[in-house]
């Protein structure tokens, strides 16, 4: 709060204002018209609750100024300074002075002044009358009990409710969904088909697409406890530690990098440790509790129980420029969020706002995390090992050079007894740390990862602020539902296999997601799940499954990050990708990939263009497509191919609609599909009489980078040697053949040509080049250490005549690499111009079964869960 002392006059004479209010208490049963009430709603309610209500509210937390602004009658009493605003009085109004930054006023809200607009709005309010439709007597702060906030209190089991339904449940959650459904006028779907709840069974387990005959087996199976043996059947599956490891690396911002550090190596060599070590504690069900120790304080546990790299959750975030302080924020914050729901970096310059968290707690993390040495064993990702522990002074408005009191190392105060706090002394604290955290009295670490682990089975969490579970957080749809689970959660050994088993055999997990209008008319975002919620599938599970429906999924468990972002991408789990924090890929924030800067709570959803040009153009989803049609052509019948791509991609059948059209389209199609540009690329030889090529051979091949076509995927090829072409050049190859970048007319006209040459080696014996045009050569030129203009006036063409550019190698073929690009331009019903270098990919012509197989691949159908 900013004011100065020369306050004092206004706030006398406001002081004397408010007595004039006194006397006129009708003033808070003013009448407005239906216009200044609407302008108050619209404009005015907006801003108060925007930018004042977290400090000046009866819910606040701790009031400021002793200001209620909750309604008429409290503003106009007004707080430790007298009346806020003297209706009719705008310059008057302490209120308009602070929001304006008046020179000596307070300075309102201290975050920062709001716009010019906003303070607008203020003043017409206020000159208007201050019209507002909230009645009743002014309010009397009421300081709260910390200790009485919904996340503070411990979590109870309940008894399941009565239900009128009373055959839909099928365990104790069904009954507390079910009992809200009624309270609320609703009721549940029915049963997910048994085609969708496969699916939806395999991706929530695995992160992985059922194929067709996995379908089969069990639409086939009636036997009544046939969903049961197929979660228990995935639930072993060595995939489901890689689908749900990915979700607790968001939690725990995993990355391979370490972000900026100027000159330093930016790389993490043995992160994928901690990444592997998390697959195999899901697969192996450790439970939870000893999950959390392992990642806080695996120095500290028994010899037979240590796993260092599982340290890889303090120690793999951002590295902040090596500055200690940021970095041990940071480890404070993944803690407290990941472990607690607890927003404690909050606390770092002052007490935290609106929960019980003080500086004192902060700087008591700060001081159990800081109390240890940081090493980088050969393999690993960096380990900690207690080192003189210490308490620390808190640091004044977070400023390291400011030191307070001290702030010894304990527990958070709101999480243990008044008044009877919990040291963290045995060394650094970080193992007392994880047993505080687990311990059965303490109210919110159960709750959190129960509602994470719900929000990754229905769509969203029973609280909608994974890690906020304080004030400034949603408080829970269905609050006994979450106590129950928490309870029983630990009741059961903190197993979360267990866990997630108990919520996939549910009623409400096993619903149709199909819209209901009568539900959506009560409950338009299906809070009290009246459906199961339709989701998309994420990246990992969307690019995982474009593997899987080519065949081409490599399911080797562990190992060394890779880059899936090269071409062609390799075929492991995306889980195995690696995530560079600095330079994070744009196929990753294309598809809302969790930011690894820091602790992720819930990933962006995002519907961008940029996701369905990738479906259209990107070379992997190509390669996907191309794959899947070569593979389809061992069938000879159409029929059964266009089957095959449905049974692969889609995991069904096609309709006799959908098989119908599929097979006019593809019989409609050319028999050769026209090139993505007008240039070709490949290798050939001329005719020794006519100078024309009279053999020319595509490129089959790319070069790992995805910037050249060559004749092989590795070089040099048994026949045409080293010969490749890119957008700036290539090399000939070999003696036999001869490297060739064709241009094929779309139109006819007549083309100018402007070309530049060099042979850039101080070696070799140059190359000679040639532009073939529909009549023969109409140039040639050769290069040897240096260059050449290849210019032709014109050449008149038809449409798709094509002109060649050659290139061919001397006497010998080393040092034959060159760089030629040219420049055409076309006269003829229109001026057309193109350029080899910037027109230059490595695109190859899609056929019509390959344009089919990517149609599926890119579907809806595909990329959604139901």
């Amino acid at each position: 709060m900013r004011r100065t002392w020369l306050w004092m006059p206004l706030a006398i004479s406001l002081l004397l204002s408010a007595a004039a209010h006194a006397e006129e208490s009708p003033a808070a049963e003013a009448k407005f018209t239906p216009e200044q009430i609407q302008f108050f709603e619209a404009k005015v309610a907006p801003l108060l609750s925007k930018h004042c209500s977290e400090c000046h509210s009866a819910e606040s937390r701790k009031l400021e100024g002793g200001l209620i602004l909750d309604n008429r009658a409290s503003i106009l009493a007004g707080g430790d300074s007298g009346a806020a605003i003297e209706p009719g009085n705008v310059e008057d109004s302490l209120f308009i002075q602070a929001v304006r930054y008046g020179e000596f006023s307070y300075q309102m809200p201290p975050k920062g002044k709001l716009t010019d607009e906003e303070i607008a709005i203020f003043e017409k309010w206020v000159a208007d009358g201050m019209a507002d439709p909230r009645g009743g007597e002014a309010i009397t702060y009421v300081e709260k009990d910390p200790r009485d906030f919904w996340s503070f209190k411990d979590p109870q089991r309940h008894d399941p409710p009565q239900v009128k339904q009373a055959d839909w449940p099928q365990g104790r959650v069904d009954h507390f969904i079910l009992a809200k459904q009624e309270e609320k006028g609703l009721s549940p779907s029915p049963p997910a088909a048994k085609t969708t709840l496969v699916r939806r069974l395999y991706f929530d387990l695995t992160g992985l697409p059922p194929t067709k005959e996995q379908i089969d087996a069990f639409v086939a199976d009636n036997s009544p406890d046939a969903i049961e043996k197929l979660v228990d059947q995935l639930l072993a599956s060595p995939h489901f530690g890689e689908r749900w490891a990915r979700h607790w690396l968001d939690v725990a911002r995993y990355a391979d990098t370490k972000g900026y550090v100027f000159q330093e190596d930016r790389a993490y060599p043995g992160a994928y440790k901690y990444r592997d070590w998390v697959v195999t504690s899901l697969n192996e069900d450790l439970p939870f509790d000893k999950f959390v120790a392992q990642q806080l304080a695996a120095d500290r546990l028994p010899e037979g129980e240590r796993h260092l790299e599982a340290l890889g959750y303090l120690t793999l975030g951002r590295r902040f420029l090596n500055n200690k302080h940021d970095i041990l924020d940071d480890r404070i914050d993944v803690v407290a969020r990941g472990f607690l729901g607890l927003t404690v970096a909050c606390a770092r310059c002052h007490d935290h706002k609106f929960d019980p968290i003080s500086q004192a707690d902060y700087y008591s993390m700060y001081g159990v995390l800081g109390s240890t040495k940081e090493e980088t064993p050969e393999g690993m990702p960096p380990v900690l090992h207690d080192e003189k522990p210490h308490d620390v002074r808190i640091f004044k408005r977070g400023q390291a050079g400011n030191r307070g009191d001290v702030a010894k190392r304990q527990f958070l105060s709101i999480l243990t007894d008044k008044d009877k706090p919990l040291p963290l002394t045995d060394g650094s604290g970080r193992l007392q740390l994880a047993q505080a955290i687990t311990a059965r009295d303490n109210p919110l670490t159960a709750r959190v990862f129960v509602n994470r682990v719900w929000g990754h089975l229905f769509g969203e969490g029973l609280v909608t602020t994974p890690s906020d579970f304080g004030a400034q957080g949603e408080k829970p749809s269905h609050p006994q539902l979450l106590d129950d689970m928490a309870v029983e959660f630990m009741d059961d050994g903190w197993s979360v296999k267990r866990l997630i088993r108990r919520l996939l055999l549910t009623a409400t997990y096993q619903q149709a997601s199909a819209d209901r209008a009568d539900c959506r008319a009560i409950d338009p975002t299906n809070i009290y799940l009246w459906r199961m919620n339709r989701r998309r599938l994420d990246f990992e599970a969307s690019r995982d499954s474009l593997l899987v429906a080519t065949g081409s999924l490599d399911e080797t468990l562990g190992g060394p990050a890779v880059d899936i972002t090269a071409d062609p991408s390799p075929p492991r789990r995306t889980i195995y990708g690696q995530v560079d924090r600095q330079n994070l890929p744009g196929m990753f924030r294309t598809f809302d990939f969790a930011g690894p800067d820091s602790h992720c709570p819930i990933r962006p959803e995002t519907t961008v263009p940029q996701q369905a040009l990738f479906m259209l153009n990107s070379s992997f989803i190509m390669n996907q497509a191309s794959k899947l049609a070569r593979d389809s052509a061992s069938q000879a019948d159409p029929q059964q191919r266009v089957q095959q791509l449905y049974q692969r991609a889609l995991g069904r059948d096609p309709s006799e609609a959908e098989l119908q059209l599929a097979i006019q389209f593809v019989s409609s199609a050319p028999s050769e599909p026209a090139p993505a540009t007008p240039w070709l690329y490949g290798y050939g030889s001329r005719d020794s009489e006519s100078g024309k090529v009279d053999q020319f051979t595509p490129y089959a091949s790319v070069s790992a980078d995805g910037k050249t076509w060559q004749a092989a995927p590795e070089l040099p090829n048994k026949v045409a040697g080293w010969s490749s072409l890119n957008a700036g050049g290539g090399h000939p190859g070999s003696l036999k053949f001869a490297a060739i970048r064709r241009f094929v007319a779309p139109t006819g006209g007549v083309i100018t040509i402007e070309g530049k040459l060099r042979h850039k080696s101080e070696n070799g014996d140059g190359v000679f080049v040639s532009i073939i045009g529909p009549g023969g050569p109409v140039g040639n030129w050769k290069a040897k250490h240096g260059g050449a203009q290849t210019n032709v006036k014109q050449v008149e063409v038809k449409a798709g005549d094509a002109i060649d550019f050659v290139t061919e190698s001397g006497e010998t073929i080393s040092n034959d690499s060159f760089e030629w690009t040219v420049n055409l331009l076309m006269r003829g019903d229109t001026i057309q111009a193109w350029n080899s270098a910037s027109d230059f990919n490595t695109q190859r012509p899609v056929d019509a079964w390959t344009q089919l197989a990517q149609v599926l691949l890119v579907s809806n159908e595909f990329h959604f869960v139901d």
